[in-house]
């Protein structure tokens, strides 16, 4: 197109038009700065450790179901490789665990907690929500899971969403009855 041709083809655009254009170009602008602010970097190592951190409580006995050895080997070989800063690594060993338990909670958990580092927030939440699901829901795994849930909420700027985690997680620990 010659630019003869640009200019009356501008010429024959109504002026509303080309101003709804233009404003559409400035939304778009504006989305992308809030895009790049949300792409700020998070210190996924910082989230794991709070995640782990509210386990830590010693307010329940913990009972931990027997796995099998090629699970347990696995699970420890994910365990290995996160400690080398290998998440994507860790997280296939951990698959494969999974789909030998597909329903074992603490193999959900630190799925879910691996996705953490990997900034990974959807799959950290599904994995976070089936273990809480097949789990005890009380204890340091409830807690882990809220926990996970709370931050996750907090990294896509879902107050809400934190805000009833954060209320789940103090459900998962249960005061010891008054003995007289």
């Amino acid at each position: 197109m010659s630019g003869r041709n640009s200019a009356a083809l501008v010429a024959r655009v109504p002026l509303s038009v080309l101003m709804l254009a233009l404003s559409l170009v400035a939304c778009r602008s504006q989305v992308e700065v809030a895009s790049v602010a949300a792409l700020a970097p998070v210190d996924t190592a910082a989230l794991v450790a709070k995640v782990r951190a509210a386990a830590a409580a010693d307010d329940v006995l913990q009972v931990e179901p027997l796995r099998d050895a090629q699970t347990e080997d696995l699970r420890l070989a994910a365990q290995r490789l996160e400690r080398q800063g290998d998440y994507r690594a860790a997280l296939q060993r951990l698959q494969q665990a999974r789909a030998l338990a597909p329903q074992d909670p603490t193999l959900l958990q630190e799925a879910a907690e691996l996705s953490l580092y990997l900034a990974d927030w959807e799959q950290a939440i599904a994995l976070a929500s089936r273990s809480f699901e097949n789990g005890p829901r009380l204890g340091p795994l409830c807690r882990r899971n809220w926990t996970t849930l709370q931050l996750v909420r907090e990294q896509i700027g879902d107050g809400e969403g934190s805000a009833s985690a954060q209320a789940q997680r103090q459900r998962c620990t249960v005061s010891a009855p008054v003995r007289m």
